[in-house]
């Protein structure tokens, strides 16, 4: 009984479809598709603090507290 060699042709391929078959949404994560979900989320979170940041000095800059 021999052992099966594996060759690049014989190797099973990720079932992602080609390029060309995704609509825009999906062709823009898939370049994020490498990125570990621990930065993305970092990122988010940076993100939502700063808007929170941005409102509540608008919020301040009207009252003329600021």
């Amino acid at each position: 009984m021999g052992e099966e060699k594996t060759t690049p042709e014989t190797e099973k391929k990720p079932d992602r479809p080609d390029r060309s078959q995704l609509n825009a949404f999906e062709n823009f994560y898939e370049n994020f598709r490498k990125v570990p979900l621990k930065y993305i989320d970092i990122f988010i979170g940076v993100c939502v603090a700063a808007l929170v940041i941005v409102v509540l000095v608008g919020i301040l800059k009207s009252k003329g507290i600021l």
